[in-house]
Parts: C-alpha cells; structure tokens; sequence
C-alpha cells in the first residue's frame, strides 16, 4: 500500500503514514479524508476510499524544536572534541 498526508486541522502538514494507519483515522472519526488516492476497501457491508491527503479533525499542537546556535563550543561538542 501507500502513504498519505497526514494535515492538521488547520491543514498544516504533520508527516505521512500508511494508508492503512490513515484508514484506520478514518474510520475511527478521527480525520477526514480531503483527496482520495483512487483506491478502495471493501469490506461486507461498507466501501472505504484510501485516502491519499488526511486531515485531523482535532488540531495537535506540535512542539517546537529550537536549533541549537553554530559555535565552536557547539561543533566540538557535536563532533565529540575530534578534529575530522
């Protein structure tokens, strides 16, 4: 199978995982899907659209990640105080 896009509620993009995970959000109630890739499950009784773009119902806050700032304190730290 593929991956989809996974979208905040405010449509800002989250990362990807596997149509089966985006599935899985759709059919829980959790996400909606906003363009579907063309393929279909079929179950017994229902017909579900893979969805290629997913977007959450909910919005998640992600965290902000800071960079840390390019020193030479930084660079020997990173580089275990070895010269390459």
């Amino acid at each position: 199978m593929s991956r989809a896009l996974v979208l905040n509620a405010s449509f800002e993009a989250l990362g990807t995982v596997p149509a089966r995970r985006a599935v899985v959000l759709l059919l829980a109630g959790k996400g909606d899907c906003v363009h579907a890739s063309g393929l279909v499950l079929h179950a017994e009784r229902l017909e579900v659209p893979v969805p290629s773009v997913l977007r959450l119902r909910t919005f998640v806050s992600v965290p902000y990640r800071r960079r840390v700032a390019v020193s030479r304190k930084a660079v020997m730290a990173r580089d275990d105080h070895r010269c390459q």
